[in-house]
């Protein structure tokens, strides 16, 4: 056998004792190593309130001229003229990303009812309009004053229905109902539950408009009105801030 041969047989099998040593061989037992896209990574909540979902879980929507928005499963455009209303703001704005906008909206949503229950005005001021921080901020006190508390957990937001586009000055308004579900419970100043079962979770429906001012530079949405869409027996008791 020629003498080269015989040499790089010998420097193959000693790369392959090389990487058995360093990577090591799994023998069925071993858990895969963790990596950046673990599902059970945890991760800090985002402090704006619209975040850019990557997720692949996305439907795209035909419009009537060709073009495509790529929406989240758990949101959908409820009529046409809403869907024609995106369209036109889309082509009008460079900076209006309704796909950036629906990815974070479920978020948005939990961040500011968990953030009220919890009593937060520094997170709610972050994400709210002036005159709803203002709601929000006084609801909180009077809770106080009554010695009451709220404990609040968002399990799911299940659908995100976008009703009404507009714009005016400068800002363009998405009306969007949310449907989601929670466990929320009020006590007293003894701790003794008011309303709600911790074991429980409930459906709540509301209307929020949300509001994107074109002339920033970045894409933070803030929440411009909150209000019911049904009467529930039993929900985390946000402030009506509708104008």
């Amino acid at each position: 056998m020629p003498a080269d041969i015989i040499l790089y047989a010998l420097i193959a099998a000693g790369l392959i004792f090389w990487l058995n040593n360093i990577l090591g061989n799994k023998n069925g037992n071993e858990s895969d190593r963790p990596t950046s896209f673990s599902s059970d990574e945890k991760s800090e909540p985002p402090l704006k309130p619209i975040i850019n979902d990557k997720s692949e879980n996305v439907v795209s929507l035909n419009t009537s001229v060709g073009d495509q928005f790529a929406l989240p499963r758990h949101v959908n455009i409820e009529n046409k003229t809403t869907e024609n209303m995106l369209l036109e703001l889309a082509e009008e704005h460079d900076n209006f990303d309704l796909e950036h906008f629906t990815g974070g909206v479920a978020d948005a949503f939990a961040i500011v009812v968990e953030s009220f229950a919890d009593g937060d005005k520094e997170t709610l001021k972050e994400l709210l309009d002036k005159p709803v921080y203002k709601a929000f901020a006084s609801e909180i006190d009077a809770r106080k004053k009554r010695k009451e508390s709220v404990t609040t957990q968002i399990q799911s937001v299940r659908q995100v229905s976008l009703i009404e586009a507009k714009s005016k000055k400068d800002i363009i308004y998405l009306t969007a109902r949310i449907t989601a579900q929670e466990i929320c419970v009020i006590r007293d100043d003894k701790d003794e539950i008011i309303s709600g079962n911790p074991d429980k979770v409930t459906e709540m429906v509301d209307v929020w408009v949300f509001g994107f001012d074109t002339k920033t530079e970045g894409p933070e949405w803030l929440v411009y009105e909150t209000r019911d869409d049904e009467i529930e027996d039993h929900k985390t008791p946000l402030p009506d801030s509708s104008k």
